[in-house]
This record gives C-alpha cells, sequence and structure tokens, in this order.
C-alpha cells in the first residue's frame, strides 16, 4: 500500500512539472510570433482570444523584427565619420537670422581633445531638451544673459559665468534676452561637433531644414548621429542604437554626399 501511494505522489509530481514545463514552452512561444501563432492555434482556447493574439500581436512583431534588422544590418557597416575636412573658414552664418557660429579651435587642432565654439544666439533662440552620451559640455557666457536647463531644474548665467553639462545630463540652453547674446560651448573630448554644426547652418541656409526637422529624414538621423544627440520623450535604451543604426546605414547609402559641400573643401 505505501508503494502505490509513493508511485501516484511522484507520478503526481511528474505531472505536475509536465504541466509547469508545457505552460513555460507556449508562452515562450508567444513571444515568437510566428511559433506563437502556430501554437495559440492549435490548443484549446476561446476564439476571440486567438484572434486578439493573432491581430494585435503582429504591428509588435514587425516593429521589433524591423529594429533588429536593422540593428543587425548595421553592425556589419563602417564606423560613421565624424570628420571635417582642413576648412579656412571658421566662421558660419546662420541665413534665416544672420547669426554665425565660430570654430575657434576645431578637433582637428587640438588633437580630438576638445572642441571650442562660440554661438550668437538670437532673441531667445537655441535648443530644446536632449542629452550626449560620449563628452562633456561647458557653457560661458560671452556677452548678454544665457538660461541654461539641467536635469529638470534652469539657472541663469550673466557675462563671464560658466556651467557645465555632463555625459548623459539633460540638458538644453535658451538665449534669455530680447537681444543678441553669445555662448562659448566647449566640448571634451571632440566629437563631431563641428561636422553637426556646418551641416546644420548649411541645411537652413538651402533651406532643407526648418523648424528643427531636415526634409530628408536621412539627414536628420546623420545630424543627431554626429554629435551624439538624443532628444527627451524616448527610451534611451532604444533611441540611441536606433539612431546610430540609422545613421550607418545612411553613410552606407551615400546620403552624406550631398551635405559634403558643407564641411569638406
Amino acid at each position: 500500500m505505501k508503494y502505490f501511494t509513493a508511485a501516484t505522489v511522484c507520478t503526481g509530481e511528474k505531472a505536475a512539472l509536465i504541466v509547469q514545463k508545457s505552460k513555460w514552452k507556449f508562452w515562450l512561444a508567444l513571444l515568437f510570433y510566428p511559433i506563437g501563432v502556430v501554437g495559440i492555434w492549435r490548443r484549446k482556447t476561446r476564439l476571440w482570444i486567438k484572434l486578439v493574439y493573432t491581430i494585435g500581436a503582429l504591428p509588435v512583431f514587425l516593429l521589433v523584427a524591423g529594429c533588429l534588422s536593422i540593428f543587425l544590418f548595421a553592425a556589419f557597416l563602417p564606423k560613421l565619420d565624424r570628420t571635417v575636412g582642413n576648412r579656412p573658414d571658421k566662421t558660419i552664418y546662420n541665413g534665416a537670422g544672420n547669426y554665425s557660429v565660430t570654430f575657434a579651435q576645431t578637433a582637428r587642432e587640438t588633437n580630438n581633445a576638445y572642441e571650442l565654439v562660440q554661438v550668437e544666439l538670437e532673441p531667445h533662440g537655441g535648443n530644446d531638451w536632449h542629452y550626449h552620451t560620449s563628452f562633456v559640455e561647458q557653457f560661458t557666457v560671452v556677452e548678454g544673459q544665457v538660461k541654461i536647463g539641467k536635469n529638470g531644474q534652469e539657472i541663469v548665467l550673466d557675462k563671464g559665468q560658466t556651467a557645465t553639462a555632463d555625459k548623459k545630463d539633460m540638458h538644453y540652453f535658451k538665449n534669455a534676452l530680447d537681444k543678441k547674446s553669445i555662448l562659448l560651448v566647449k566640448v571634451t573630448p571632440a566629437a563631431g561637433l563641428e561636422k553637426t554644426l556646418r551641416v546644420a547652418y548649411g541645411l537652413i541656409n538651402d533651406g532643407l531644414l526648418k523648424n528643427d526637422m531636415a526634409e530628408n529624414p536621412w539627414h536628420m538621423c546623420l545630424l543627431l548621429a554626429y554629435s551624439e544627440s538624443y532628444l527627451e520623450g524616448m527610451p534611451n535604451w532604444f533611441q540611441e542604437p536606433l539612431i546610430n543604426a540609422l545613421a550607418k546605414i545612411a553613410q552606407w547609402k551615400g546620403e552624406d554626399k550631398s551635405l559634403y559641400k558643407y564641411f569638406m573643401w
């Protein structure tokens, strides 16, 4: 009798383990959409559940599969080229507002140690919340008054005052006055800032970049990736690899060739 009891208990435990293992296999299969579709239609499940999964999970599967394909393809492409030609013009102008950027120290001149640019800001002009992953940004007011946002807080800098945004600090800068202000920006180490500004000003002057958006989406990806600029509102684990991958694909496609006139001599 004891033998039969023990055998029954043992058999029951094995059955429970098999059922549990079967459930895990089922839920794991759901994560892989094609396998999940076959699996859920083979099971004795309510029809509406089968339809919800089959129809509802399809866009998610296509999005995930598309992103993974982009990441995988871009992983085999050459690194993004952030270099600039040896240009004699140290100052570039934004024709839309007649404001300028002067490259006081370029990556070429500092052996990639840092970049130093002087930026003229139109009244209340500047940029929006963003962050960088590979360099520290230091802001010094040369003339006027500039508002600096950093990790949700804001300060106003007067002439001669300095603020710093470390790697991955969400930040922005804006002219706080109704007249022109001048800001000195130092990026350490050098990280494509000159190329970003030359391309952005060139596109603006040619009417190809309006309201902070380039007409060519590939150019927008290149602009963001040149200076590794990432925006507020998107998860960093998603937008960082996506922007970098799309920029590498844009370079592979030759979309950057039309931009050569802005940064090559």
